[in-house]
């Protein structure tokens, strides 16, 4: 399954996020992460896990990185929308 992901980060902790990143101490699974231009501080990912349980636990480290989690929510790929919305129109 595929979530998307909106978050603000805490900029207190940027230092320590960055830091267990680059030293591998906190794994990373977001297929891309993108931040808002007028708000930096506002990522968006796209994660990838195999149910909402498994998102979960793999976001559970990273949620203290984190001022607020602005949205999670399940996503489709576009193939899969277009099949959806076909079998609503026909």
């Amino acid at each position: 399954m595929l979530f998307f992901v909106k978050v603000r980060l805490d900029v207190t902790k940027m230092a320590e996020l960055g830091q267990k990143l680059q030293a591998g101490a906190l794994p990373t699974h977001p297929l891309s992460t993108y931040c808002l231009k007028d708000d930096p501080s506002v990522g968006l990912n796209i994660w990838e896990a195999k149910d909402r349980a498994e998102f979960d636990k793999a976001f559970a480290p990273h949620r203290e990185y984190y001022s607020e989690i602005l949205e999670i929510s399940p996503i489709i790929l576009p193939q899969e929308s277009m099949q959806l919305l076909m079998k609503q129109t026909f």
